[in-house]
């Protein structure tokens, strides 16, 4: 099996064309996440997530690299944008197992 590059995305996404030897192809998608989870442990860190300034109008909770919402919806078929699928990105935020993502103490 061999990797050929397709594209970069501007968030860091990139995207290869993979010949699986079996005259099959796919499509493989990779990003670099170290740095993403490193950010949200110094986040969930430094306050309980509400913005500063401006009263209480946002509050932040996590951020998701995005190969993982691609994996989400390839392997398990749900959308983390789609607002009919808040339930299950909740599920997955206030789990535990996936406590890497948060960026605040809080439950969703």
């Amino acid at each position: 099996m061999s990797l050929k590059p397709l594209f970069r995305s501007s968030t860091g996404l990139t995207h290869f064309w993979r010949d699986n030897g079996d005259g099959t192809q796919a499509i493989v998608s990779r990003q670099p996440i170290s740095d993403i989870l490193d950010h949200n442990k110094a986040l969930t860190n430094e306050n309980d997530g509400w913005s500063q300034g401006g009263g209480r109008m946002m509050r932040r909770c996590a951020s998701i690299p995005l190969a993982l919402i691609l994996k989400w919806k390839i392997e398990e078929g749900w959308d983390a944008f789609d607002p009919a699928h808040a339930d299950k990105l909740r599920r997955k935020l206030n789990d535990p197992d996936y406590a890497y993502l948060r960026t605040a103490h809080w439950r969703v």
